[in-house]
């Protein structure tokens, strides 16, 4: 969680947040035969996604579900295409810097100035002057009507589940 403003050296290399690096280190441990932390980075426009393994596997385990459903078949298999045709394996050196392939780079048109915002489960790597630009798009936006429509969702999605066999029957029993 956060937002953290870094400079990205000419060769590419991003000092990664020593809160990230801690939590990385504490959520999700080396494996075995592994020397450094590792992320998985993508572009997803407009901006560079960067995934610990775990929640990487987990991303990719979802998209396959979704590939095999009838009318997402073509739509996942594009965000395939983009996701895992664009990411990178980065190990994560014991300074805490990350190098960021060139062809992300190009992709999410990084320059020096970089704005790193973290999220629950992954953090997203902005040039800094598109992510005050996304920033400024948001002023006004009705975030907490979509907050609130998301609560209901939710709850309904969860109410909905046990009334399914109020008549005391269940399948498969």
């Amino acid at each position: 969680l956060g937002t953290f403003q870094h400079k990205l050296e000419d060769k590419g290399r991003l000092s990664s947040p020593t809160r990230y690096r801690d939590i990385l280190k504490e959520k999700y441990p080396l494996r075995p035969q592994q020397d450094d932390l590792e992320i998985i980075l993508c572009y997803i426009g407009p901006h560079i996604s960067a995934y610990p393994r775990v929640e990487w596997d987990r991303l990719a385990d979802a998209l396959s579900e979704a590939i095999a459903l009838p009318g997402l078949h073509q739509d996942a298999r594009n965000l395939e295409h983009m996701l895992f045709g664009n990411a990178a394996e980065c190990p994560i050196d014991s300074q805490g810097r990350v190098v960021i392939p060139p062809h992300l780079r190009t992709k999410g048109k990084l320059n020096s100035e970089i704005t790193i915002v973290g999220h629950n489960r992954y953090f997203e790597i902005w040039d800094r002057a598109t992510c005050e630009q996304y920033d400024a798009s948001l002023q006004g936006y009705e975030l907490l009507e979509i907050a609130q429509k998301i609560a209901e969702l939710r709850n309904a999605r969860i109410v909905a589940r046990p009334s399914l066999f109020d008549d005391g029957l269940q399948p498969g029993l």
